[in-house]
């Protein structure tokens, strides 16, 4: 493939009594072939080792599915798989149960292949540097939350059920038995970027209170994926149905 740089010269600036003008200009087209050339070996050779290092990262096979995953709205099988593994990780980070997960729709950047998952696939899904974040919030703050996106049809959630009409969210269960109550508390992992207010969800700075447990949400579903190829129990694709419209 063949690129052209363009070089313009600028000729024969004239003074005046306001400052200068341009009095002439000529141009050349200088091609640079990319077939054409000369590699610089010893660059080459300087970063063969951090190449091959990062190959071997990248292509380890965490774990293998039976099927292409996919997200979807309003629910899908990677929705459903990436939100429950977050949960599952934040918890054992934490320390203590988690009551329930959220993802961002538009950070999950691509679908799991069928086959192996690798650490590149979990890079692919979730390119960003994203903190997983712990916040406390009152049922009142869960509630909006979950308007703010179901408004959308962008809610991507992990530990709860419900059902949405024009828009909003009318009942909420909580997989640990709880039910959404205004003045009580719950805890809800998440994204820094969500919790900084991302997605205009701005009220979240005001959250009862924000625990940063140091922990890339991407390297949590790595940790998750390789937990389950430990398992030799391949992951097929599947919904549940958390998220109904009506």
């Amino acid at each position: 493939m063949k690129k052209y740089l363009l070089l313009v010269a600028l000729t024969g600036l004239s003074a005046c009594h306001s400052g200068y003008h341009l009095a002439n200009r000529t141009a050349n087209r200088i091609g640079v072939d990319s077939l054409t050339a000369t590699a610089d070996t010893s660059v080459a050779n300087f970063l063969q080792p951090y190449r091959q290092g990062l190959d071997r990262t990248m292509n380890e096979v965490l774990t293998h599915t039976t099927g292409r995953i996919e997200k979807g709205q309003p629910n899908g099988p990677l929705n459903d798989l990436l939100t429950d593994a977050l949960l599952q990780q934040a918890s054992q980070r934490y320390g203590k149960p988690v009551d329930f997960s959220h993802l961002n729709f538009g950070g999950i950047r691509n679908n799991l292949p069928e086959g192996n998952i690798t650490t590149g696939s979990i890079f692919e899904v979730m390119p960003f540097d994203n903190q997983l974040v712990v916040l406390t919030l009152t049922g009142e703050m869960v509630q909006q939350l979950l308007n703010h996106f179901a408004a959308g049809n962008k809610l991507v959630v992990g530990g709860l059920r419900t059902k949405i009409h024009d828009g909003k969210v009318q009942s909420v269960t909580f997989t640990n038995g709880r039910t959404l109550q205004p003045n009580e508390t719950y805890t809800v992992a998440m994204s820094d970027y969500i919790a900084d207010g991302g997605d205009n969800a701005n009220f979240l700075k005001n959250a009862i209170r924000r625990e940063n447990i140091n922990y890339l949400i991407r390297d949590a579903l790595i940790d998750y994926f390789r937990q389950q190829g430990k398992s030799g129990q391949p992951i097929t694709p599947v919904t549940d149905g958390r998220i109904s419209i009506e």
